[in-house]
């Protein structure tokens, strides 16, 4: 990858004082640059980083981040609503939308863009300017975002490759029908092959990430592969949303728990 497709502009806009979490917290947008685009983000940098985390959100993934930091879509997301519970657990924290070239006019994303490998690319760049924070780098992907996750997994090296990854109520593998899922979207299970997290909710009923899913995700890995299922409310409304089990209603404290304490113990720096 070219070096210039890691250039980062930053943003001189902080967010307002009355957003920023207590611990002294810096939250800014940035815009990371790849393949000639400015991808726009929410960073949040605790004091005294101990590691960084890149969100990937589910559902369609456009989140419009507006420059002043608003979200347009998805704030109610899990990874989403609980970026500042990451930066709260020292990790220097990145929320990013998708690359301008994915979203289309009419407020849609282009088809098929969580598998695309430029995609993957702009991911890399994510990660590569996380590093220049503070190393180890993980993806934390939910849902859908888990497709995100795998193909920039087939597309990373050396900076651009994460340091590790978790995914959260995931869509793993193939569920009887066109939906795209990790599996689909990497390829290669060696690719991987690194310190690997998956967390379920045992009452998620979404039919793409059921629990039972996750056996037949760790056979198909054939390596190493961290699960932790959590147990809490149903929730409610459309099982595949943010409030229901899918979305973990009423214990992102346990994830965002489960996700770091994971971190700390699992996942080497460079």
């Amino acid at each position: 990858m070219r070096a210039s497709a890691l250039a980062v502009v930053l943003s001189a806009v902080l967010l307002p004082a009355d957003a920023l979490p207590a611990g002294a917290q810096t939250t800014s947008v940035v815009e990371v640059e790849s393949r000639g685009q400015q991808i726009r983000a929410i960073l949040i940098v605790p004091e005294r980083p101990v590691g960084s985390v890149v969100l990937l959100a589910g559902g369609h993934g456009r989140l419009d981040i507006a420059p002043e930091g608003r979200i347009g879509w998805g704030a109610g997301n899990q990874l989403v609503r609980t970026r500042r519970a990451y930066a709260s657990a020292g990790y220097a924290t990145l929320v990013p939308d998708i690359a301008p070239d994915m979203k289309t006019w009419d407020g849609g994303v282009v088809q098929g863009y969580r598998f695309n490998a430029l995609h993957g690319r702009d991911i890399g760049a994510l990660v590569a300017r996380m590093r220049a924070i503070k190393a180890p780098v993980v993806l934390v992907g939910t849902s859908r975002g888990a497709v995100s996750a795998g193909v920039a997994l087939a597309q990373a090296a050396g900076p651009t490759r994460p340091d590790g990854v978790a995914l959260t109520a995931a869509m793993l593998m193939p569920a009887g029908d066109r939906q795209p899922n990790f599996q689909m979207a990497i390829g290669d299970a060696a690719r991987a092959r690194l310190p690997f997290l998956v967390v379920g909710h045992r009452r998620d009923t979404c039919r793409y990430t059921l629990p039972e899913s996750i056996d037949r995700f760790v056979a198909w890995h054939g390596g190493k592969v961290d699960v932790t299922l959590l147990d809490g409310p149903a929730g409610s409304g459309d099982p595949c949303e943010a409030r229901a089990a899918h979305g973990f209603v009423d214990i992102d404290d346990q994830v965002v728990a489960t996700v770091t304490g994971w971190i700390r113990e699992r996942v080497p720096g460079r």
